[in-house]
């Protein structure tokens, strides 16, 4: 009897310890919030990954995603501290820190080396180049980053922004109002408005699509952001989130439905075909640039990051401008071989 009551006492010290050690494991876990720039998508998957298959974990992350609302909201999100990272339009980020000294963020790695910010029209709407806005109705949310940074894409084509109407909607309604005639124009992601048009049974070649980058505006796209203090009190955990952005990104290209899988966990209702094609037009419009597939991710030419914060700048009217190094810094980066992107 003392012999198995001896046994009993082991096997729950046995026990105890294992349990203890494994809420210390839990413990030494750092909590990340972090916000997306919009809803789940089959693009946002390079950062649901990472939760699923355990790699967030690996690093000692414990990251809780979140679908947003525009980069102008991610930004204001991360900004007041509700989430400690967030994905969001670079110079919307920058518009943010000339108007708010005392609450700047940094970006920590450009994930987009490619701006997909663009305008859609029906081509019912004769709306064919970007003079032909001069006039008109556009709808978007108002923290879509494509409104966001419109007035750039404006001054650079000398628009008439006094003659034009933004119509603020939700995101479920914007390419709703497009079709219904609503709006002459919206404003928008590529791969968020053509998918979100086919879905809805509009043909591609009924759309006029102008993307900033193909009308002089020669921006990067979207970054991962955070406040300095943040940023400069976990260094490591910038950075291994940072490696496992790369890792998602790897994963997405290579395995398509293990990309939407991830995103059905999030919204069971999204469409396996509709995803598949969002993610290669997100390769093709945002994320390999011959740049990243030679050089990796976030392989910043800082000349090109000046010129385009100073077009920014000037049509955002801001007081102040922001240089390269208040913007963006380098400092978190892992070694470049953990950078290295794959081919698609």
């Amino acid at each position: 009897m003392k012999l198995i009551n001896r046994i009993r006492l082991t096997g729950a010290a046995s026990a105890a310890v294992l349990a203890l050690l494994s809420s210390s494991a839990l413990a030494q876990q750092k909590n990340v919030r972090f916000v997306l720039d919009w809803v789940f998508q089959g693009q946002q998957s390079v950062f649901t990954l990472p939760a699923d298959d355990g790699t967030y974990a690996k690093y000692n992350l414990n990251v809780t995603v979140d679908r947003g609302a525009g980069s102008g909201d991610a930004v204001t999100k991360v900004a007041s501290g509700t989430y400690d990272i967030g994905l969001a339009d670079v110079y919307t980020m920058m518009n943010h820190n000339a108007n708010n000294p005392d609450r700047k963020l940094i970006a920590v790695a450009l994930v987009h080396d490619k701006s997909a910010l663009s305008i859609a029209s029906l081509k019912t709407a004769k709306i064919a180049s970007p003079a032909d806005l001069n006039g008109k109705k556009l709808a978007a949310p108002l923290g879509d980053a494509s409104r966001q940074v419109f007035p750039l894409f404006a001054s650079t084509n000398k628009l008439n922004q006094g003659s034009m109407e933004w119509i603020t909607v939700t995101p479920q309604l914007r390419e709703t109002m497009l079709v219904r005639g609503q709006a002459d124009a919206i404003s928008g992601h590529v791969t968020t408005i053509m998918m979100n048009l086919r879905n809805m049974g509009v043909a591609a070649d009924s759309v006029n699509l102008m993307l900033y980058a193909d009308h002089g505006v020669e921006l990067y796209g979207h970054a991962l952001i955070t406040t300095p203090a943040f940023a400069q009190a976990n260094p490591q955990v910038i950075t291994d989130f940072i490696r496992a952005t790369v890792h998602g990104l790897n994963v997405m290209i290579r395995d398509r439905d293990a990309a939407i899988a991830s995103i059905k966990k999030r919204d069971p209702l999204v469409n396996n075909e509709i995803e598949k094609a969002r993610i290669q037009m997100s390769l093709d419009a945002m994320f390999l640039s011959p740049n990243v597939l030679k050089n990796g991710m976030s392989n910043v030419d800082m000349g090109r990051l000046a010129r385009t914060l100073d077009q920014a700048a000037d049509a955002f009217q801001v007081k102040t401008k922001q240089s390269v190094s208040e913007t963006y810094t380098e400092r978190y980066l892992p070694p470049r071989d953990d950078l290295r992107v794959i081919g698609k």
